[in-house]
């Protein structure tokens, strides 16, 4: 985790020297909607999985459950430090268990009784929409969307193209840094998975800690006029561990 704190702040300052929008513009409508207790809805997951032809397709695709799980395990931390009401994933999963609605619906349609009936201020949506195939670097796409229960606003989007690279040997086989090493013996898991579970937890803080201040942080009154990162961009994490962000030209 200490290796994640650096790498974000290594970010912060990186885009610190961009130009780009501030806070107070960028996040308009969260500094107009003051959400203070969020839901995380379920994950979907739209990336590919191999057919199970051979062994190795089943340990890739365990190995994308794996950090598909994770990613939604590790969303409600980085929420929670910034001031944040965030239900843990045990209580969303069980909210979740007893909604009737889809997914679709949820973000389309009035959601008012979140808010009415539970106190949840606003719902946050995160899609994996793809993983690379494997190897050196390992990346992934991801969507955020923070919308209002009371509104009914969608008030975040945030679409990242996050990867990871690692230094390799003569023989081109990625070396895997300590910190890798150390949460695959932690989890129990192979380097492959312990990769990308890094990754979506680094995309999870570098994301969502960007986001204003809640109710409960007392950064609110000066971080508003800082640099935000912008809505589409890439974030490629070096074999030293330090964050290149670059914004993207989609719409």
């Amino acid at each position: 985790m200490r290796k994640f704190v650096w790498v974000i702040a290594t970010a912060a300052l990186l885009f610190s020297g961009c130009k780009g929008q501030k806070k107070l513009t960028h996040y308009d409508e969260v500094y107009k909607e003051r959400p203070q207790t969020i839901y995380i809805a379920p994950l979907v997951d739209h990336s590919l999985r191999h057919p199970m032809r051979t062994l190795d397709d089943s340990l890739y695709n365990a190995s994308l459950n794996t950090a598909t799980k994770h990613l939604f395990l590790t969303a409600s931390d980085p929420l929670i430090l910034k001031g944040y009401y965030a239900l843990g994933p045990l209580a969303s999963a069980q909210l979740a268990a007893t909604e009737t609605r889809t997914g679709k619906q949820l973000r389309n349609d009035n959601i008012n009784d979140y808010y009415d009936q539970l106190g949840i201020d606003a719902v946050l949506f995160i899609t994996l929409h793809s993983w690379n195939e494997g190897g050196n670097p390992w990346a992934a796409e991801i969507e955020y969307a923070l919308r209002s229960t009371r509104t009914g606003n969608e008030v975040m989007h945030v679409f990242v193209k996050a990867s990871k690279q690692l230094w390799t040997d003569f023989k081109g086989n990625p070396k895997p840094l300590g910190e890798d090493i150390a949460f695959a013996e932690k989890y129990g898991c192979d380097l492959e998975t312990a990769q990308r579970c890094r990754l979506v937890e680094l995309v999870n803080m570098y994301v969502l800690r960007d986001i204003p201040s809640g109710s409960r942080s007392r950064g609110a009154g000066i971080e508003r006029y800082t640099v935000s990162h912008p809505e589409y961009f890439n974030l490629n994490i070096n074999p030293n561990g330090g964050v290149e962000l670059l914004k993207t030209n989609e719409n």
